[in-house]
């Protein structure tokens, strides 16, 4: 169990460190999308598409630490007036079905990353393989996280099952 624990938060630390770096990038690229049509009146053609992926990146990656801090949008309201036990059961049932959801939205990426492999970007000529692979990365992410709360769910003492 400590070692899952140690893995889930060096994953988690390398997740951060990796949007806290795309993060610096897009504030770079829009102070220079800034200076150059303000200041030097001459636009960068690159720069929304830049931190148009960008942005879609921190986004997956992000929607993946939601996942591990359980930040997600969620309908407690109907579910605090179940029992106890219940309530255990439908929070299982729950992760199980986006487990599944996930699987199946990870598969059927790599049908679209195939199509994309060919196409480029407008501004920056770079493969759009790119900027949708995002989307697989993340949904793996999301994944791994939400298997590692359904292992520890059966790992804790039976008291401690919330």
């Amino acid at each position: 169990m400590q070692k899952l624990y140690t893995r889930e938060k060096y994953l988690e630390k390398w997740i951060s460190e990796i949007i806290g770096f795309l993060m610096a990038i897009m504030v770079i690229n829009v102070s220079l999308a800034v200076f150059f049509r303000y200041v030097l009146r001459s636009s960068l053609a690159w720069s929304e598409e830049l931190g148009r992926y960008m942005m879609v990146w921190v986004g997956y990656l992000g929607c993946s630490l939601g996942t591990k801090e359980d930040s997600h949008v969620g309908i407690q309201m109907f579910v605090d007036f179940l029992p106890q036990k219940f309530r255990t059961i439908i929070a299982l049932l729950v992760r199980i079905i986006i487990d599944t959801f996930l699987v199946i939205i990870f598969f059927e990426s790599f049908s679209h990353l195939r199509t994309l492999s060919i196409q480029r970007s407008s501004a920056m000529e770079i493969p759009m393989i790119i900027p949708y692979l995002s989307v697989t990365v993340g949904v793996f992410l999301m994944f791994v996280f939400n298997t590692i709360k359904i292992v520890t769910f059966f790992l804790r003492p039976i008291e401690n099952k919330t």
